[in-house]
């Protein structure tokens, strides 16, 4: 005769009181090494290491698009920069960069010109203090008095290289030219006039920060997605939301930080290698 299931008799594997404390545990445990990690990754992002590397990625990634046309209707049907499937002008350059690095910048960059980079950067910088990948921007008054005002009377950005002349700099300046490799950021237009040049570390955004400076201007945020940084308390669980009293737990004086301790050296070793 078959023996029948006894749904009421103690389970061989544990009861679901213990069960659900071992996931308590388990919970616990995934939330702490949550957030060592995520301060590890804070840490290494604040490091010289990091910024410098990231400075470096973000010029060769900006470089890896000269060639590229500043925008189709300046070109003549049927041609191959006409056919391009990419067309860059000054401030989308910059803005195309930046989002290809957006998991190491850890945000996204809002859609907007030069004036709303201009004020998401810190304060101006003398030109001595200038290194590659800062960014130059130029504030004039247009010929064409009919033409809208630009905020800041910003009209355009160029990324900052030095190179051999000193003054070179990588942008897209022509209206049917490429992006390329100036011999010197300075220009004569015929647009504009009465050219002031502004220079900005993008030190900010190396450290992750991409919000307005200026008072003035706030920008609204309409950007498609939230980067949650570790401070965020959308980013992660609080760990105190899971509590757990048991008898079974090892409350050893300072073994708890060091553990932690020998899990962050652990995520940081593993963290800055992989950069």
């Amino acid at each position: 005769m078959e023996q029948q299931e006894d749904f009421f008799a103690p389970s061989s594997k544990g009861s679901l009181q213990g069960l659900f404390l071992t996931f308590l545990q388990e919970r616990k445990r995934q939330i702490k090494y949550k957030n060592v990690k995520c301060k590890v990754q804070e840490d290494i992002r604040q490091s010289d290491k990091y910024k410098e590397t990231l400075r470096q990625k973000f010029l060769d990634k900006a470089k890896s698009y000269i060639g590229v046309p500043y925008a189709k209707r300046y070109h003549e049907p049927g041609t191959k920069s006409y056919e391009s499937p990419l067309f860059l002008d000054c401030c989308a350059l910059v803005r195309q960069t930046v989002d290809d690095l957006k998991e190491d910048f850890g945000f996204r960059i809002g859609r907007w010109n030069q004036a709303y980079q201009y004020d998401v950067l810190g304060d101006e910088i003398p030109f001595e203090a200038m290194r590659p990948g800062d960014l130059i921007f130029y504030s004039a008054t247009y010929y064409d008095t009919k033409k809208r005002r630009q905020i800041h009377d910003m009209v355009h950005v160029e990324i900052f290289i030095g190179g051999e002349t000193g003054e070179q700099s990588l942008g897209a300046r022509w209206f049917k030219g490429f992006v390329q490799i100036f011999n010197s950021y300075k220009f004569v237009s015929t647009n504009y006039y009465d050219i002031k040049f502004h220079y900005k570390s993008i030190d900010l955004w190396l450290q992750g920060i991409c919000k307005s400076q200026c008072n003035e201007h706030l920008w609204g945020d309409d950007r498609k997605y939230n980067w949650l940084t570790c401070n965020s308390i959308f980013a992660e669980e609080n760990e105190n939301e899971v509590e757990i009293s048991t008898e079974t737990n090892d409350t050893t004086p300072g073994k708890e930080k060091k553990e932690e301790a020998n899990e962050a050296e652990e995520i940081s070793e593993l963290s800055i290698d992989g950069f």
